[in-house]
């Protein structure tokens, strides 16, 4: 498959996601190769986090480093002990001041005690009374629910009500979900070292960590050389610019997009993927929904062909279809539903599915027939919320959450689909063989894109793109990524509050022409 990034973007090893197993198994060997003993290692990782505190908190003058009994708390030490010699106040608090630590987190230890560097217990000091707390008090290790003695620390760090960095990833989250085991420190900076972990860029883990600084620590090369990413990063600016149209091109060459949906009442939803596909460069849309819906979705939209009757004629005119947005589940949405499903199965098609019609899909018992339709298809893409997917899956919506990465991967194999998982770190699961391709983490996107609507306008991206011809992989990441993009601009422009669907239409045409 073709490098969906730039040439650049793809040499920055920041956004390839690898798991903290193979952080853990490798760490060592990559250091070794490069020459760096496991201690310079914790230097440098200490160092690097002592940068940051300075760059995000210049006028800090009083630290408190809270340590755990791992390498977390040696690269923990060595920033204290940066802190000490930058004429700054800095403690370091932890379980037992008197137990000494393991391996090269031993030596950080040692060297702090021999500067001079006051370790106290963790009852013993007011957290809110410093300007700025480290958190190295659990790392990646952790399995399992965290011990009661550091949930209270935890809770205290909290509720502090002060700036948090936390070193590699905030404790007490799972470093490969996200997910709270069962309580974790909500950080204002984390600083991930080697590679960043799949937990710190979706759901919950996304804000748990806050802003988020990668440092490879200078064994990129040779981490990178032996360990195997689990996904990727990608937003908008790193990905390859879409191709120029030729100068002879004609409406036909670039698309036919059928939107299935707008049952009586919901005309608005369909109305929002359709504009969507035209502003992104579809040639022609074709809206079929109910026909008490007609009016309101054509009213100001005449660009828009609108259909009621004959759903097989128009299944017969598209390049690729969405069916979804506004289709309720009542009777009328079942037999479109039905319908096209008939029909793709004898004349196969580029299909998204969204919103009402994987609720639709979710309620479906004959699905080995749906399956064997599914397979046939040249393109097919899931685009599921939480919710939908705890639908998808007959699960709830907190254990969609808590390992938004499975439930991508299972609702993809389920039916043999692309899965956009919608949501803070957007994750777009392929079902492609190649291991290389599997997986994307879009990193754009803000809070004011959960307004209603959205969904429905990303659908009607991802369509355009396919009808224009894009495999289905790109289309699912170049849509994800352009749909951010296109939020982002209107955020920085005129804030997150108040943002709307429609607000995105203007910059996402100029997007997708590389303006």
């Amino acid at each position: 498959m073709t490098n969906l990034l730039t040439e650049q973007a793809a040499q920055i090893l920041a956004h390839k996601i690898v798991s903290s197993e193979q952080v853990k198994l490798l760490e060592s060997k990559a250091a070794q190769m490069a020459g760096c003993s496991m201690f310079e290692l914790m230097q440098r990782a200490g160092d690097t986090a002592f940068q940051k505190l300075i760059q995000y908190w210049p006028n800090a003058q009083n630290i408190i480093v809270v340590a755990g009994n791992g390498n977390n708390a040696g690269d923990g030490y060595v920033l204290a002990k940066l802190a000490l010699n930058n004429g700054m106040r800095a403690i370091v608090v932890c379980q037992d001041p008197n137990k000494a630590l393991q391996g090269v987190a031993k030596q950080a230890q040692s060297q702090w005690n021999d500067a001079g560097g006051l370790t106290l217990k963790f009852t013993e000091q007011d957290f809110s009374k410093f300007d700025v707390i480290v958190d190295a008090l659990l790392g990646t290790g952790v399995q399992g629910e965290v011990k009661p003695n550091f949930q209270t620390v935890i809770q205290k760090m909290n509720l502090s009500k002060q700036p948090v960095l936390s070193i590699d990833l905030p404790s007490g989250m799972n470093a490969n979900t996200g997910e709270a085991l069962p309580i974790s420190v909500i950080a204002d900076v984390t600083v991930s070292f080697i590679a960043v972990k799949p937990g710190l860029v979706t759901g919950v883990g996304k804000e748990t960590c806050g802003k988020l600084s990668f440092a490879d620590l200078r064994i990129a090369s040779e981490f990178f050389g032996i360990a195997q990413s689990t996904a990727q990063l990608v937003d908008w600016k790193a990905l390859q610019p879409i191709k120029p149209r030729t100068e002879n091109a004609n409406k036909g060459s670039f698309g036919k997009l059928l939107c299935i949906g707008g049952n009586q009442g919901m005309g608005g939803a369909i109305r929002l993927s359709a504009e969507a596909a035209l502003r992104c460069g579809t040639g022609l849309v074709k809206v079929y929904c109910h026909s008490a819906s007609c009016l309101a979705i054509a009213s100001g939209r005449p660009e828009i062909m609108i259909v009621d009757k004959d759903l097989e004629t128009a299944l017969q005119w598209c390049s690729g279809i969405i069916i979804g947005p506004g289709l309720g589940q009542d009777p009328w949405a079942q037999q479109q539903f039905n319908d096209v499903m008939t029909y793709l199965k004898k004349q196969p098609k580029p299909l998204v599915i969204d919103a009402d019609g994987l609720n639709v899909l979710a309620t479906k018992s004959d699905t080995k027939a749906l399956l064997d339709t599914f397979t046939q298809l040249p393109a097919l893409i899931l685009t599921p919320h939480p919710g939908e997917a705890s639908r998808l899956l007959g699960c709830n919506i907190p254990q969609i959450e808590n390992n938004r990465y499975l439930a991508s991967k299972t609702i993809s194999q389920k039916f043999n689909a692309i899965c956009v998982l919608k949501g803070a770190g957007t994750i777009i699961q392929s079902n492609s063989p190649n291991p290389k391709d599997r997986c994307w983490v879009c990193t754009g996107g803000n809070p004011g894109m959960a307004t209603a609507g959205m969904g429905d306008l990303l659908t009607g991206v991802i369509g355009s793109f396919l009808a224009q011809g894009m495999y289905s992989d790109q289309a699912a990441v170049y849509a994800v990524s352009a749909h951010a993009e296109a939020a982002d601009r209107i955020a920085l422009q005129f804030g997150q509050r108040g943002m709307i669907a429609t607000d995105l239409f203007q910059p996402l045409r100029a997007i997708v022409n590389g303006l």
